[in-house]
């Protein structure tokens, strides 16, 4: 693999990783379309590293606060500030068990028989329809993350689920978990964005090894270096970029994206 590929690469996963236009599905389309072959899971994992490293360092604050909580699960006399980050930091630990179960079990199956352009394309009009969906505005108060509770984590684990299959987007399948819950979306984002840092995270860990064998990888140590500190910087955008975004326009917009992109893939994939 070329650095102009594994950059080329590097943009794609950094720019749709934290977006909800599915990040797989764009990594199977566009190599498609390019006459590329499909990137190995070793350097897959590598873009994924950077994404992991990008909302880490994002959320670098609440990610201590969250680790700093679970030791206090059992403290008495919590402050309220401990009380609300014991709360969520299960939460997000509930919302993670669905997905992190099936994904164990058939995530390698699923990625065998759905991992291929045409099947992605028509997942991706699936992630554009849940986009839609959640765009409806729903009526009533909506709750924040200080309300957050078992209710909303389990709409988020479960739609996560459905994100296993290449071409649905984790974050708008989970945004619209919580969304649907009662959350309002950029509560719902900045949840889904913290479940993301251990998805990301042990997906990255548990093929970091193969990823450093360039020799089994079939790519070399500077592409994989290359795509994972460009998948990094613009990860780490991408997510500035969209809680602007978010605070102006519809899940519509990206569904859009969804919809064209799954036609271009049908047709030149």
């Amino acid at each position: 693999m070329s650095i102009f590929r594994a950059i080329v690469l590097g943009v794609i996963q950094g720019l749709t990783e934290f977006l909800p236009v599915s990040s797989s599905g764009n990594l199977v389309i566009y190599p498609a379309i390019f006459g590329w072959s499909t990137p190995t899971l070793s350097f897959a994992m590598a873009l994924h590293l950077g994404t992991f490293f990008a909302v880490f360092l994002y959320y670098f604050k609440e990610v201590k606060k969250l680790i700093v909580a679970f030791f206090r699960t059992f403290k008495s006399n919590k402050t309220g500030e401990e009380i609300f980050y014991v709360r969520l930091f299960w939460l997000l630990f509930v919302a993670l068990l669905p997905a992190s179960i099936v994904g164990l079990l058939f995530a390698d199956r699923i990625g065998e028989v759905f991992a291929q352009p045409h099947t992605v394309s028509i997942f991706l009009f699936i992630t554009a329809a849940i986009l839609i969906v959640s765009s409806i505005k729903f009526q009533g108060k909506r709750d924040t993350l200080k309300h957050i509770s078992l209710k909303h984590a389990l709409s988020v684990g479960f739609l996560q689920i459905i994100a296993l299959f290449p071409g649905i987007s984790r974050s708008g399948s989970t945004i619209a978990g919580g969304i649907f819950s009662g959350m309002n979306k950029e509560d719902a984002a900045k949840f889904s964005f913290l479940l993301s840092i251990p998805i990301i995270g042990g997906a990255g860990l548990f093929e970091l090894k193969s990823a450093l064998n360039a020799s089994i990888s079939g790519v070399s140590f500077s592409a994989l270096l290359a795509g994972f500190l460009v998948s990094f910087i613009c990860g780490f955008l991408s997510i500035k970029f969209f809680f602007v975004v978010i605070r102006r326009a519809k899940f519509y917009y990206f569904a859009l994206y969804c919809i064209i992109l799954g036609v271009v893939g049908l047709i030149f994939a």
